[in-house]
């Protein structure tokens, strides 16, 4: 019993901690946030250029795509949070078009297709699938570019 007790007090002493350390990761700001946005989608390009590149290659590496595959299916299940309202072009620079936050339903339904999307490359990448991997890379790509020339200003 006496364990079990200096456990839950552990835990509750810990909690707070923990809670410390993922606020502190978060982006502060509105500029840390906008940088951070810009990060992501920098690494989910990256990611997609891995794809591409391998997959136009007679011999694909595999692991790469899966590890590419990974990333772009995080990024699906993460980018709601990327877009928190005062973070469009009011805020600064930002490729984000105000039309995220003017037209909301319509870029939920974007990243939504994106969500949808990309659970199905990283499906076919695990399996070692190319042709299902070049497949589920075209529809992945399809809801970029659909969101992109909705959503995104062209970077000056």
């Amino acid at each position: 019993m006496n364990r079990v007790l200096r456990s839950a007090v552990f835990a509750t002493l810990l909690a707070p901690a923990l809670a410390l350390v993922a606020q502190a990761s978060e982006p502060t700001n509105v500029k840390e946030l906008q940088k951070a946005r810009h990060d992501h989608y920098h690494k989910l390009g990256d990611s997609f250029k891995v794809i591409r590149d391998q997959i136009r290659n007679d011999k694909p590496d595999l692991a790469a795509i899966k590890t590419a595959a990974s990333v772009v299916n995080d990024a699906a299940a993460t980018q709601e949070k990327w877009f928190p309202a005062g973070s469009g072009p009011e805020a600064g620079k930002t490729q984000a078009k105000a039309e995220i936050w003017s037209k909301p339903a319509e870029f939920k339904t974007a990243m939504k297709n994106f969500s949808e999307a990309a659970p199905k490359l990283q499906s076919a990448a695990n399996a070692g699938d190319v042709a299902g991997i070049k497949s589920a890379f075209a529809d992945t790509g399809k809801t970029c570019k659909g969101c992109h020339e909705s959503f995104r200003a062209e970077e000056h």
